[in-house]
Parts: structure tokens; C-alpha cells; sequence
């Protein structure tokens, strides 16, 4: 039992190789690419094309100016195209991908040869990449696919090892990497920047998620910034317009796709200007492998079970389903322009973070149940760090900037008192 232990975590951590960007030489960050999918290069990995000497801050920058020769995206002739229309005018020419474009007509969108309509949705999706057959395959799609199959495969193993203490461990393991790691810390504070807190408990919560095995805290942001800058449009890591599982974690199987998309992670040089996030991302397998041997040094191969498999597959499926469930499915108190959604069971699973078009709408706030009645765990643990001090530069939307995307005739019942 112990030999097969130890392969199981060997598996593991090979497959969580694949969530660890290559490291990049020197040589590479010193040079200059205009964040453009044409400086990729056939074959290119995004962390091969990594800008680390980029100094503005992603959230307010300046669109960088466009490669040489690129066709700039010519927003008036796209304006009331359907998604598919959009893909394929974009995607026929450079990407300038720096800049955003409009949002697809949803009516044009419906109307689209070959789109389905997402079951109990308004949202038609088309399907415009190959998803498992006739289609290339890199050397990291293998690695996830292979990696994500295993830690599902252990899940199996988990009513052969059940035991209450065993809940308790993955519940627990569930919360520290998803609670204080991915919504407290990727999400909030490292990509929307929400608040402030001491450098050591912002390491500390970093940490913590980089333990969900979504990828190191460089790539998490770089790629959640994308998704907010594209929000749906063809330009978007996942939008919902091209299907369910594609939104779902379908992209994460296709690195051409992404690395057209994002073929950089300038937008992230916030955090590789510190050495902990450039350690976590060269280092970052090791980290995935040590958590599953911690998890074996607690209770042995349960642990790895339900410490390690279960805790991190249930916590996916919960991330995934704010990338897909609250872009088709809910309620959308506010004007975004986009398919965000709020969806009550999500908002609970992922702490917070299914008051999704909430947060689409004041993607800086610190909470984003500013609903009442909209439970946010992940707020309340902001909101008691501030009352010790610890979190500072706490935001919430303003009552103006509430009342600018609040639909005409609605009256929506706050949770707080804005400013």
C-alpha cells in the first residue's frame, strides 16, 4: 500500500509539472514583444513569451501600442455581429489583443447557423475549435489531460477509505486553498487588486492558493485579468458563446487556443516584479507535490485521498462553475454589457464569488454579495481582517457608481450603506 502510495504521488506531481510555467531565461525577458498573438511564433509557449520587464499596472494601463503592420480591430464593423462572426473576423487577421472589442449581438448570436441553445439559458453557444478529435494536441494538453484523469481516478478510491475525520480533512483542505486561497487571495486581492494587507499575509494566503493546483498565482492573475478584459467576446480564455464544457474547463485542454489569446503574462507585472511570485511560478510543481506528501504524512493514503484528490477536484468543478454556470444561468441585477450572472448556489460553494455579475459590474469591490440576502463568506473574512487591521484599503462601489448600472425602474436592496 505504501509503494502504491508513493506512485500515486509521483503521478501527481508530474502531472502538476504542467501547471508550472517554464521558467524563461534572462535573455527572453529582456527582449520587447508588442502584445500581439503575431510574436508568438509557430509553436510558442506563452511562458516562453513571458514580459516581465512590462512596469504598468495591468488594471489602469494604457493599451500599449499596436505591432507594426497589425490590423487594428475596426470596432464599428463588428459592432452587431454574432460571436461567430466576430471569431472568425478576428481571428482572420493579427490579434490586437491589448484592446477590447464589443460584446457579440445576442440576437445575432441566436440567429447564427449552427448554434445551440445552453439548456435553461438565453445563451446560444457554436462550436468553433475541435474539441477532442481532428485537432492538435501540445505536450501540456497531454500533461493536464493526463494529470486531471488521475486526480478524478482517485476520487473513485474515496468510499473505500471514508471516515468522518477524513470529510473533515478535505472540508478543511477545501477552505484553506479555496476560501482563503483562490477567492481571498487570486481573486480579489492579487487580480482586482480589492484591498491591501501586510506583505506576509498576502504571501501566506498566495500560498495557500497555489495549493488548489489552478496554476501559480503569475498565471491565475494573468489569465483572470484576460478573462475581464474580454469578457465573452472571441478574445475571452472562456467564454460561454462557444459552449458549456468549452467555458466549463474545455479551454484549459487547448494550448493553441490560449496562447493566441494570451500569449503573454505582461498584464501580470504587478507580481513579477516580487521574487515569492517568481519563485512560486519557476518552483511550482514542487509545491504541488509537497502538498500531496503532507497530506500523506497526516493519515497516508485517505489523506491523499481526501486531503489531496477529492478537496482539489471538488474545489475545480466549484471555480469552473463560475466560469460557466454564472455566465448562462441567474439573474443580472446590474448592466454589464455581458452574460455575468448571480447564481445563489454558487455564490455559497465558492464563497462568494457566484454574485458573479455583482462582480463583473464592480470588479474592484472587496465584496461581492452587496445584495441583501447574498451570503459572501469570503467578505466576512475581509471585513474581520479590517476590523484588526490587517486589510486596508478596503473598496466597495460608491452610490454613484452603483446608480450608473442600476436598470432604470429597479430598486435593488443593498446589504450595506455606500458612500
Amino acid at each position: 500500500m505504501v509503494r502504491s502510495t508513493f506512485v500515486a504521488v509521483a503521478a501527481l506531481a508530474i502531472g502538476a509539472h504542467a501547471f508550472a510555467p517554464i521558467a524563461t531565461p534572462a535573455a527572453a525577458r529582456r527582449q520587447t514583444c508588442a502584445y500581439t498573438s503575431s510574436c508568438r511564433g509557430v509553436g510558442a509557449s506563452r511562458s516562453r513569451l513571458l514580459m516581465s520587464t512590462v512596469e504598468r499596472p495591468p488594471a489602469e494601463a494604457e493599451a500599449a501600442p499596436e505591432a507594426p503592420g497589425a490590423d487594428p480591430v475596426r470596432v464599428a464593423d463588428i459592432r452587431d455581429f454574432s460571436y461567430s462572426e466576430q471569431y472568425d473576423d478576428l481571428f482572420s487577421k493579427p490579434l490586437v489583443i491589448n484592446k477590447p472589442v464589443p460584446k457579440p449581438s445576442e440576437q445575432a448570436q441566436a440567429n447564427q447557423p449552427g448554434a445551440k441553445k445552453i439548456f435553461m439559458s438565453k445563451v446560444y453557444g457554436v462550436l468553433k475549435r475541435n474539441r477532442f478529435f481532428n485537432r492538435p494536441y501540445g505536450p501540456q494538453d497531454i500533461t493536464y489531460a493526463i494529470f486531471f484523469a488521475v486526480t478524478h481516478g482517485l476520487c473513485l478510491l474515496a468510499p473505500a477509505t471514508f471516515s468522518w475525520k477524513m470529510v473533515g480533512l478535505a472540508f478543511v483542505t477545501y477552505f484553506v486553498t479555496g476560501c482563503m486561497g483562490i477567492t481571498f487571495s487570486f481573486h480579489r486581492q492579487l487580480s482586482h487588486r480589492a484591498f491591501q494587507t501586510p506583505k506576509w499575509l498576502e504571501y501566506f494566503m498566495a500560498y495557500c492558493a497555489s495549493l488548489a493546483i489552478q496554476g501559480d498565482p503569475v498565471t491565475w492573475v494573468s489569465d483572470h485579468r484576460v478573462h475581464h478584459l474580454h469578457t465573452d467576446t472571441p478574445l475571452d480564455l472562456h467564454s460561454p458563446y462557444e459552449g458549456f464544457w468549452w467555458s466549463h474547463m474545455g479551454w484549459m485542454f487547448d494550448e493553441e487556443a490560449h496562447d493566441q489569446r494570451s500569449p503573454t503574462m505582461s498584464n501580470a507585472s504587478d507580481l513579477l516584479k516580487q521574487p515569492f511570485y517568481r519563485h512560486m511560478q519557476k518552483f511550482y510543481f514542487a509545491h504541488v507535490a509537497l502538498k500531496f506528501a503532507l497530506m500523506y504524512a497526516i493519515a497516508g493514503l485517505p489523506g491523499v485521498i481526501w486531503g489531496g484528490a477529492v478537496a482539489t477536484v471538488f474545489l475545480w468543478h466549484v471555480t469552473f462553475f463560475v466560469n460557466s454556470a454564472s455566465h448562462v444561468w441567474g439573474n443580472q441585477p446590474f448592466r454589464t454589457g455581458d452574460q455575468s450572472r448571480n447564481i445563489w448556489w454558487v455564490g455559497i460553494l465558492a464563497f462568494g464569488e457566484g454574485w458573479h455579475n455583482n462582480h463583473h459590474a464592480f470588479e474592484f469591490s472587496a465584496r461581492h454579495g452587496i445584495l441583501k440576502g447574498q451570503f459572501d463568506i469570503t467578505w466576512y473574512m475581509i471585513r474581520g481582517l479590517q476590523k484588526l487591521g490587517l486589510a486596508t484599503n478596503v473598496k466597495l462601489p460608491s452610490r454613484a457608481q452603483l446608480n450608473k448600472l442600476t436598470p432604470e425602474g429597479t430598486a435593488p436592496q443593498l446589504a450595506y450603506q455606500p458612500a
